[in-house]
């Protein structure tokens, strides 16, 4: 029972940081009808920021969570908000959603340039206090963050429900001309609730800090779990929503706390947001997912078979002419670059053509990359292989999230990624004997954590896949 409770206790504290992420992306959402794709970005670039000012440059701990959460996320989201998202209001939804993807993957590379890779520990707020409940002890961030997830939960519903300047914001939604007529500014109000949904997004990042530690991707990607609480809420209620981050929070602690510590479990715990993001998303009724679909393309004027020979004749040739001109080092550079552009090929059948947002698409390559390097082959037979066994996992995952569209279809590719990354590709069965260090006179595989094997010197020829280093010590 003690241990029960102690579990309890650290999921619903845990929720309560994934209710004030949340929060924020419904706000955003309900207000502007644009769903902010690159939210946990922002707070993971904020929870950054308050490193380098409480502990880099060792400002009070309520000095610095001040100006991030009250100065320069609020600032960042009018930034974003002015000069990205205003330009796509009333755009499909795959327009708005590549934006938001193009300012996550620009938030990463900015907090990669800004902070290096190195650790960063953050010290809990209130580090020195905490209650004892039973047996079981509440640190003092703890509760600090359950004291903010309730403020937040409720300071936003009576701003959206109770005072004039949140009903304005949701009438701007439906019809912000006629709400114009009446005298509100619906720029204004847009940008407001963009303000307000940056800090949350700050705060929440802060005060998961402590908990998951500093790093860009992980961070970033914290936001699935804020995904799949807004569902519930079905992106417009913020009491569901509260109560689903709170779910969310419970599922994970007692996953922790009752599963088996094999390797397969241990990835399974850590694809628990992606699945039940699945699982919400398919649950949900049918009629009020038909929103956001995305046009295609009909009646596209195809190449004649003449012009498409000509065409890939030419391009072959300059590819050929290229690869003998440059270095190996460019020409590798140059066979990546034909590489993502078959890749990015597949968005214009799909995303083009078809009317269908994948956020996903990368995690087919994984496929086809891990079902060749299983078969220990590089020749044309492996290849087509690999094709159709991403094919087939495609066509599985089209049928299941066959009921949705537009931007639930999106979320629920991005589901999916999280679920093969987590389950498949960072696990032994996507590799096996073959994720391991080599070398000349050492041949037995190594388990995933080795680096250096024992017994190899740097000079011996190998490649380590783990960290990429070469017999050199080059990666």
């Amino acid at each position: 029972m003690t241990a029960l409770l102690a579990y309890t206790i650290f999921g619903l504290v845990t929720g309560g940081a994934y209710a004030v992420v949340a929060s924020g992306l419904v706000l955003t959402y309900s207000t502007s009808k644009v769903f902010n794709v690159g939210h946990g970005a922002i707070g993971m670039v904020m929870a950054f920021l308050y490193w380098e000012l409480a502990e880099n440059r060792g400002l009070p701990q309520w000095l610095a969570l001040l100006i991030v959460v009250g100065g320069c996320a609020p600032l960042f989201g009018l930034l974003i908000e002015r000069f990205v998202m205003r330009r796509l209001a009333g755009a499909p939804v795959g327009i708005t959603l590549v934006a938001g993807v193009g300012v996550l993957v620009g938030l990463i590379g900015a907090a990669q340039a800004i902070w290096p890779p190195q650790a960063r520990p953050v010290r809990p707020f209130l580090d020195q206090l905490g209650v004892h409940i039973g047996q079981s002890f509440v640190s003092g961030h703890d509760l600090v963050t359950l004291v903010c997830a309730v403020l937040v939960a409720g300071g936003l519903y009576l701003l959206l429900n109770r005072t004039r300047t949140g009903l304005a914001m949701r009438a701007c939604v439906d019809a912000p001309e006629l709400a114009a007529l009446y005298g509100t500014r619906p720029d204004r109000l847009s940008a407001l609730s963009w303000a307000i949904g940056s800090a949350l997004a700050a705060l929440g990042g802060i005060l998961l800090t402590p908990v998951v530690q500093l790093d860009y991707v992980t961070m970033t990607l914290l936001v699935i779990t804020a995904y799949t609480a807004a569902l519930v809420g079905r992106l417009r209620s913020l009491p569901w929503t509260f109560v689903g981050a709170l779910g969310l929070g419970l599922v994970q602690s007692y996953a922790v706390a009752y599963l088996p510590s094999s390797q397969f479990w241990i990835s399974f715990r850590a694809a628990i947001p992606a699945l039940l993001l699945f699982v919400v998303l398919l649950a949900m009724p049918q009629s009020p997912l038909r929103i956001g679909g995305v046009r295609g393309s009909r009646g596209v004027a195809v190449p004649t078979a003449r012009a498409t020979g000509v065409g890939a004749a030419l391009f072959l040739g300059v590819v050929v002419v290229l690869a003998l001109l440059v270095g190996s080092v460019v020409a590798g550079q140059l066979a990546l670059g034909l590489v993502f552009g078959i890749v990015l090929l597949s968005m214009v059948l799909l995303t083009g053509y078809g009317g269908v947002v994948s956020l996903g698409q990368f995690t087919f390559v994984g496929v086809g990359a891990v079902t060749v390097a299983r078969l220990g082959s590089s020749s044309p037979f492996a290849l087509l292989l690999g094709a159709l066994v991403a094919a087939a996992i495609g066509a599985l995952i089209a049928l299941t999230v066959l009921r949705v569209s537009g931007l639930y279809l999106a979320l629920a590719t991005l589901g999916f990624a999280q679920l093969m990354d987590k389950l498949v590709l960072q696990s032994p069965i996507a590799f096996g004997v073959r994720a391991a260090c080599r070398c000349p006179s050492w041949s037995s595989p190594r388990p995933r954590s080795c680096c250096w094997p024992p017994g190899c010197s740097r000079s011996s020829g190998w490649v380590c896949w783990r960290c990429g280093a070469d017999g050199s010590g080059a990666r």
